[in-house]
């Protein structure tokens, strides 16, 4: 991709930068509804971008309002097992970047691995545990400083009785779904949700500096701990169930993006 060429393209049809910026996991599409004045650019009309194939990701930008604050959305991402690199796959944060947002949402669907929490549940991460094997041996664990948005998600969720909770998401490289063995290996480094998306997007927030949140909408549990089988039809379904708790959430935390301090990573 031709950072430049892509983002002066996209630039040519928004007003002013957008404040937050949103990268859309499977089946979380309804947020866009909240979005006013929308502006969409296709993918496939951006110079040198990627395109998505994966159900569930239509591959657009949006870009528009929510009480009158800019956002942009990546509406469709990109996974490793597509072919992509870490690198490619962190295409949309870089476009992310070149706009200088106040915050970037990470959100994805992901597979429950505490039968405490019930499907439909959201989750915050504070931590990211790296289970693809592909940079190491071992599994490895990313704590990060939690964005100084990190309260506000909290206390929108408290304030509005959304089912939120707080722990560590796990990335494997997929496409196909973990194993029970791999889900009781997850589960013992202290993994509480598990998808495919999301670590090569973390990565690019951390080499840009840019604030983050990721926030994950559970939309199953995981190999072995249930008596049900993971179809990628479910998660969809799933996902569309809490489609309205998830987007009108996303919409009230970013209607109270006040100043906030910038933390170093």
């Amino acid at each position: 991709m031709n950072l430049k060429l892509a983002s002066n393209y996209i630039k040519k049809y928004i007003g002013e930068n957008p404040k937050v910026c949103i990268v859309l996991g499977s089946g979380l599409n309804y947020f866009a509804k909240n979005i006013e004045d929308k502006i969409v650019i296709p993918y496939n009309d951006v110079p040198s971008f990627y395109q998505t194939s994966v159900e569930g990701h239509v591959g657009e930008f949006i870009y528009g309002k929510i009480n009158n604050i800019p956002i942009l959305c990546g509406k469709g991402r990109f996974h490793h097992y597509e072919g992509y690199s870490f690198d490619e796959v962190g295409s949309i944060i870089k476009i992310f970047n070149y706009f200088k947002p106040s915050l970037c949402i990470i959100t994805n669907s992901s597979g429950c691995l505490d039968l405490n929490w019930p499907i439909g549940s959201l989750m915050l991460s504070n931590q990211i545990i790296d289970f693809s094997f592909i940079k190491s041996h071992n599994p490895i664990k990313h704590r990060f400083n939690k964005s100084p948005y990190f309260e506000l998600a909290v206390s929108i969720a408290k304030k509005n009785n959304i089912n939120l909770f707080s722990g560590s998401y796990t990335y494997t490289t997929g496409p196909s779904y973990e194993t029970p063995a791999e889900i009781s290996e997850i589960i013992s480094l202290g993994g509480k949700a598990v998808g495919m998306s999301t670590f090569p997007e973390y990565l690019k927030c951390i080499e840009l500096n840019l604030d983050f949140i990721i926030i994950s909408c559970l939309t199953n549990y995981g190999a072995g701990l249930v008596d049900e089988k993971i179809k990628h039809k479910d998660v969809l379904e799933n996902a569309n169930k809490t489609k309205k708790i998830f987007s009108d959430y996303i919409s009230e935390i970013i209607r109270n993006i006040g100043p906030q301090k910038k933390q170093k990573k």
